[in-house]
């Protein structure tokens, strides 16, 4: 590489980082961003939020909510 070509990329990578700095700067650009990333992420969001137990976890969810006992989501048992 010569020194030319080492200045001329140089120069553009300079140009992008200055170019993402002020894009960055502005409130609109992080709305912007939340708005694509929530509309990209929302079908996998909404399967996780309403995907259901198993069967068999669900009866006992509900033999130990009959019981008067507490269940745990991360342990998937009654305490």
């Amino acid at each position: 590489m010569t020194l030319i070509e080492a200045a001329l990329l140089a120069a553009v990578l300079a140009g992008v980082i200055a170019g993402g700095v002020l894009a960055a700067q502005r409130p609109s650009f992080w709305f912007g961003l939340g708005t694509v990333m929530l509309r990209a992420g929302m079908p996998h969001l909404i399967e996780y939020i309403t995907k259901r137990m198993p069967p068999e976890q669900e009866a006992e969810w509900r033999k130990c909510q009959l019981r008067g006992g507490k269940w745990n989501h991360r342990k998937k048992r009654c305490e």
